[in-house]
C-alpha cells in the first residue's frame, strides 16, 4: 500500500524525510527569535512605565496644586473679615496671632454678637493636618481641612506693613497678614510632590 505522501514526493525526497532530516527551526534560530521578542517586550514595558510613571505624577501634581489653591483661599476669605463689627459690640477682632496658628472673630450675621457658627474661627497645624476650629462660646467644632500639609507660616504687618514678631503681643496691631501653605503628597517612585502657595491678606475691617 502506497504511503500518503508519496503522490506528492519522489524517492529521494521520501527518504530524506524518513530519516528525519527534513529542513525546519533549529535551536539558534529559536533562541535568536526568542531574544528578540524579548528586546521587543521589554522596550514595549519600560515605555509603558515612563508613561504610567509620568501620568502619576501629573495626576498627583494637579491634585496638590488645586487642594493648595483650595485651603489658601478658604483661609484668606476668612482672614480678610477679621475684626467685621458693624453694630460695634461684638468686641470682633484678631485674637491671637502665632507663627503657624492664626484666631480672630467677626460678627458676619450682623446680630451684634460673634457666638455663632464661623464667627470665631481658628487655623491651626496639628501634625500634617490643617485645621478650623469654630468657637461656639459653648463649645467648639473642629474640622479638618486639609492632610499632608508641609507647612503652614502666618507672617504679620502693623499699618506701616513692618514685620511683627511671633506671636504678635498685640494683636490689635495687624493689619496685614502674608498667609504661605505647603502641601506635599507621594508621587510613586518619582518622589514625593511639593507646592507652595503665597498670599498677602489685607484685613478691611481692622
Amino acid at each position: 500500500m502506497k504511503s500518503a505522501i508519496q503522490p506528492y514526493l519522489n524517492s529521494k525526497e521520501i527518504k530524506k524525510f524518513k530519516k528525519g532530516t527534513a529542513s525546519g527551526f533549529t535551536l539558534v534560530e529559536v533562541l535568536m527569535c526568542l531574544a528578540i521578542l524579548s528586546v521587543l517586550f521589554g522596550t514595549v514595558y519600560r515605555s509603558f512605565d515612563i508613561f504610567t510613571r509620568s501620568f502619576t505624577k501629573e495626576n498627583v501634581k494637579a491634585g496638590v496644586q488645586q487642594r493648595t489653591r483650595i485651603g489658601i483661599d478658604l483661609m484668606t476669605r476668612d482672614i480678610r473679615l477679621a475684626g467685621l463689627d458693624p453694630l460695634g459690640t461684638a468686641n470682633a477682632r484678631i485674637i491671637a496671632a502665632d507663627a503657624e496658628n492664626i484666631q480672630f472673630s467677626a460678627d458676619l450675621n450682623y446680630d451684634g454678637d460673634a457666638n455663632d457658627p464661623f464667627e470665631n474661627i481658628t487655623y491651626a497645624l496639628a501634625g500634617d493636618l490643617l485645621r478650623q476650629t469654630s468657637d461656639l462660646g459653648t463649645g467648639s467644632v473642629t474640622d479638618t481641612l486639609l492632610d499632608n500639609v508641609d507647612a503652614l507660616a502666618f507672617t504679620y504687618l502693623d499699618a506701616s506693613d513692618t514685620p511683627m514678631a511671633a506671636p504678635v503681643g498685640n494683636p490689635e496691631d495687624i493689619r496685614t497678614v502674608i498667609v504661605s501653605l505647603t502641601i506635599q503628597r507621594p508621587a510613586g517612585r518619582d518622589g514625593p510632590i511639593s507646592r507652595t502657595y503665597t498670599t498677602r491678606v489685607r484685613c478691611r475691617n481692622l
